[in-house]
């Protein structure tokens, strides 16, 4: 069975990080700052990305809702309802026990 050979981690680790004209003390750059930054411009279109869709799809679950959509029934309907409600279960329950005897 053969040995396992190292391999590089990757093209950037292969590459020498000093010049070859550089002091011998010299250290490298970190690798942030040999690619520089670009600013987007007006026609940059941006790139489709799966956690960017998955975060707008949360962002709509987690906005609160629009309070005028949903319409509620007045104080004083919600108020009476279970109260009158309650009332005539009570009265049809006690009219039956009193036949029953």
């Amino acid at each position: 069975m053969p040995a396992a050979q190292p391999r590089p981690e990757s093209a950037v680790s292969a590459t020498p990080a000093v010049p070859p004209g550089a002091a011998p003390g010299a250290r490298p750059a970190p690798a942030s700052a040999s690619a520089a930054a670009r600013l987007a411009d007006e026609l940059a279109v941006p790139a489709p990305s799966p956690v960017h869709q998955l975060q707008a799809e949360l962002a709509q679950l987690t906005a609160p809702p629009d309070p005028d959509a949903e319409q509620l029934y007045p104080g004083w309907f919600r108020l009476a309802f279970p109260l009158v409600s309650s009332a005539l279960l009570w009265a049809a329950i006690l009219w039956g026990a009193s036949h029953l005897l």
